[in-house]
């Protein structure tokens, strides 16, 4: 089971674009490592013997990736 973890440090000296920076960063993060967990989910399910059910899951991770791209490229441009 995957738990969340909220880490939210309230530095007084940071700008609202760097509070901003550093949200995108952790979420940028945190999408990779569920991305990664549904890509051995989808393994789990293959092994199971569904492979129909496998390959919308990996889908699905391709998709995850393609966002998490792009929230990376916006990313580099609000820092």
């Amino acid at each position: 089971m995957h738990m969340h973890h909220e880490h939210h440090a309230h530095d007084t000296t940071s700008t609202p674009v760097e509070e901003l920076v550093a949200l995108m960063k952790y979420m940028v993060g945190h999408n990779a490592e569920h991305t990664h967990e549904l890509e051995h989910l989808a393994l789990d399910i293959k092994d199971a013997g569904n492979e129909d059910v496998y390959k919308e899951v990996m889908e699905a991770v391709e998709n995850y990736h393609k966002g998490n791209e792009i929230l990376a490229e916006a990313l580099s441009k609000l820092a």
